[in-house]
């Protein structure tokens, strides 16, 4: 039963970036920073890119991040256009 345990611990973190960040369920962390987290994960539609969806977004994130700020907000996207 160990062996297969550490076998799936082993393999789920096989080929992760030491950059992910792995989930914190018990201490999620001060609100602020969840809120930035959800504003930068945004899994709602967004109303400027398709045809609106009535009541697809919750009452507090009627409004969604302006397309101003989502490309701030992605800024750190490599460059498709090599610069000279």
């Amino acid at each position: 039963m160990r062996l297969l345990l550490s076998i799936a611990i082993v393999c789920s973190a096989v080929g992760c970036s030491p950059f992910t960040r792995r989930p914190n369920f018990l201490h999620p962390g001060p609100a602020g920073p969840q809120q930035v987290e959800a504003i930068y994960h945004d899994p709602y539609p967004l109303p400027d890119i398709g045809p609106a969806v009535v009541g697809g977004r919750p009452r507090e994130y009627q409004q969604p991040v302006p397309e101003v700020v989502r490309g701030r907000l992605s800024g750190d996207a490599p460059q498709l256009v090599p610069s000279f």
